[in-house]
């Protein structure tokens, strides 16, 4: 397994072949993977660190944020 495979694998619960999908739908970006086994969707999680600017931390803010709003409406 590579390294990134193995660690967003550790850091999230997810499977290997959620690992690998969610990096192979990022073309290879880990912050972009990483927010796809938190959100499931690609456009989402891409929004979500535009928005940040790349910032990863802030990025995962926002989409706890949006869900939280979900929830409550």
């Amino acid at each position: 397994m590579r390294r990134s495979e193995a660690i967003l694998a550790q850091l999230t619960g997810h499977s290997r072949d959620q690992v690998r999908d969610a990096l192979r739908q990022a073309k290879g970006s880990v912050k972009l993977a990483l927010l796809l086994l938190e959100c499931r969707s690609l456009d989402e999680a891409r929004g979500a660190l535009d928005t940040a600017s790349g910032d990863l931390r802030a990025a995962k803010t926002l989409i706890e944020e949006r869900r939280t709003q979900k929830k409550r409406a």
